[in-house]
Order: C-alpha cells, then sequence, then structure tokens
C-alpha cells in the first residue's frame, strides 16, 4: 500500500475512490485543520482530566497537553496529536476523562515522536507495542500509583 493511500485511508476516505490530486488535496486540507490546535490551560481542566493529563505526561513527557484538536477530516475526531516541528503531544480534554483513553493517547503520540513515523507505518504500530510493554512494566513497579486515585477515573 502506498503511504499517501494509508494517510487518506487514516482520514476515513477509500484512497480507491479518490484520485491523486484529489488526494493530495485532501492530507493538505487535513494538515490546515491540524494546524489550528489550541492548547488549553491546565486551570481549564476538570480535576479528573487533569489528574488523567497529569499521568499522560509522567508516561511521555513535560510537553504533553491538553488541547482543542479540530477534526483531521470530516470523517474522523482526532483524539491526540503530536506536533513534530514543536515535539509536542497534545490530547482533547474528552480523552482526559477516562484514565484508559489517556493512557493510550499518550502511548500512541509518544511513538510518533520515538518511531518518527506517521499512522498507520508499521514502524509507528511496532512502536506502539513497544512504549506500551515500557508503561506496563512501569505499572508494574508502582511508578503511576501515587496518580491513580482521587480524582483518577481508569
Amino acid at each position: 500500500m502506498v503511504p499517501l493511500d494509508e494517510a487518506v485511508r487514516h482520514l476515513g476516505y477509500d484512497p480507491g475512490e479518490l484520485s491523486e490530486e484529489e488526494k493530495v488535496n485532501l492530507l493538505q486540507e487535513s494538515q490546515k485543520r491540524l494546524a489550528g490546535v489550541k492548547r488549553l490551560a491546565d486551570s481549564t481542566l476538570t480535576p479528573t482530566q487533569l489528574s488523567s493529563l497529569s499521568l499522560a505526561r509522567l508516561i511521555a513527557g513535560e510537553k504533553v497537553y491538553a488541547a482543542d484538536i479540530p477534526p483531521a477530516s470530516d470523517r474522523v475526531r482526532t483524539a491526540g496529536m503530536y506536533a513534530k516541528a514543536t515535539q509536542e503531544i497534545f490530547i482533547s480534554p474528552e480523552q482526559l476523562e477516562q484514565g484508559r483513553e489517556a493512557v493510550s493517547t499518550a502511548i500512541h503520540e509518544l511513538a510518533h515522536h520515538t518511531s518518527g513515523a506517521e499512522d498507520r507505518d508499521p514502524t509507528h504500530t511496532s512502536e506502539i507495542g513497544k512504549v506500551a510493554d515500557q508503561v506496563i512494566a512501569a505499572a508494574k513497579r508502582g511508578d503511576y500509583d501515587r496518580y491513580l486515585s482521587g480524582a483518577f477515573m481508569w
């Protein structure tokens, strides 16, 4: 499968139904949309969201933020986003309502950073597994225990 086709499929479209020009236009439009990401102040989050964000930061690093992320296309919502240029991870507030969603999104976006690969690339998929294994090992050691109480909702 051509990388362009995989990117188009990730946006919710069947690449077989689009011309090459339409695919390029769709991806350009997606990039324009995602450039509209707006970081949210921690003070605007609920205690549950902030608790999940704190855990996501422990997993993925300091440059993890809650953000209003525009949908990448008319067919998909965007739960998280990795900005390569700034090495920042953005997570939608909806994903921060449940710890499992926040952790999953943090792992997925961190795998973009550590692999340098895009969605649906086998390298990215493999890296998600590696990062998840590291998170599981840290959880078994109790590294996250202090984050899993209070307002945190698994």
